[in-house]
């Protein structure tokens, strides 16, 4: 009765905010909201200019799928996000924020970054057309290994054979406890589950637990279709005006191996970017980005290696000041536009 009732009250809270965002969308109110003053600001222009913060939007996929155990964002969210940014906000690459903020220049009120983590192949087919179609600039971030392979990521792997299992339940590393597999929302929280357990390990054990589970639950129908951009996909987006930045090469989490293997990582996948694609990788998204995936000895060799600035996870509005190394992104999943909207004017306020 409890968990109804809990049920009961977030619907309501959730319906409630829509209303709401609604209300202020279609009302022009939303636009009170929308950055531009600053409390303590001078009023010109130029000091304003100086010291507005910027925000910077993390995705990962983008499909009409609507597949549980894959999240992505709708083709049809994805061009009503792009198509609000453009009309709303000026959209700048990573590379003009960051070398503004660097020579002193600033950016102005409402500046946004739009940003990819990973290297998913439906990046090229179902979000890069949208943003041309709009003329926003975005950066992607590539795990070089995986580009112009069949390979799986560890987490695509697991949810891969979580999806399909034929098994009714399974232990959760490092427990005796067993979870049930044998409805789709149960599929989903244990795979939660077993994602978030996993974070944690060096990068060996995690990728020792994966293989054993991938073994214990795989069934023929455990087969997937490339998920990956190929080289000559990655090539034409670059060409037609994408950023490209590394997310080392094999999607490690920095500190979870010796200082050396991290380095490795870091110079190997900039390495075959460059020659790849024939330019300059100053760009760099840490793998995971939260507090505690990177540190100062990896900050310096980025900033060593000749990258201007990196990117977390972390949820944040970036303030004029903003450590270039450690800029914070927004992951937006509202599909319903006006909720987008309020969740952005949100951040500035």
């Amino acid at each position: 009765m409890c968990v109804n009732n809990k049920k009961t009250i977030h619907q309501f809270r959730k319906f409630g905010v829509r209303v709401a965002a609604s209300a202020l969308f279609y009302s022009g109110a939303l636009n009170l909201l929308r950055p531009g003053r600053y409390p303590g600001l001078a009023s010109e222009g130029e000091s304003r200019r100086l010291y507005s913060p910027f925000m910077v939007l993390l995705y990962h996929r983008v499909n009409p799928d609507n597949d549980p155990f894959s999240p992505a964002l709708g083709v049809k969210t994805f061009d009503a996000q792009m198509s609000y940014l453009a009309a709303n906000f000026q959209v700048l690459s990573l590379t003009e924020i960051i070398n503004r903020i660097r020579q002193g220049l600033g950016i102005n009120p409402g500046t946004i970054a739009v940003t990819f983590d990973d290297g998913y192949r439906d990046n090229y087919v179902y979000a890069h057309p949208i943003l041309n179609k709009y003329n926003c600039p975005a950066t992607i971030f590539t795990a070089t290994s995986y580009i112009g392979t069949d390979k799986l990521m560890w987490n695509d792997k697991l949810a891969l054979a979580i999806k399909w299992s034929t098994q009714k339940r399974i232990t959760i590393p490092g427990s005796t406890n067993s979870i049930s597999l044998v409805s789709v929302p149960e599929k989903i929280a244990a795979l939660e589950r077993i994602l978030e357990t996993l974070k944690i390990l060096t990068e060996p054990d995690k990728l020792t637990l994966v293989e054993e589970i991938f073994k214990r639950l795989y069934n023929k129908q455990c087969k997937s279709e490339p998920l990956m951009l190929s080289w000559n996909e990655l090539k034409k987006m670059a060409y037609e005006g994408w950023e490209v930045g590394s997310h080392t090469a094999n999607h490690v989490i920095l500190t979870r191996i010796p200082l050396y293997e991290a380095k490795e990582e870091i110079r190997s996948s900039g390495s075959i970017l460059e020659q790849e694609l024939g330019r300059p990788i100053r760009l760099f998204a840490y793998p995971n980005g939260k507090p505690g995936d990177y540190d100062l000895s990896i900050k310096k060799f980025l900033s060593d290696a000749g990258y201007i600035g990196a990117l977390t996870t972390v949820d944040r509005l970036n303030a004029h000041d903003v450590d270039l190394f450690e800029i914070g992104r927004k992951s937006p999943w509202e599909k319903f536009i006006p909720n987008f909207a309020l969740s952005l004017a949100r951040s500035w306020c």
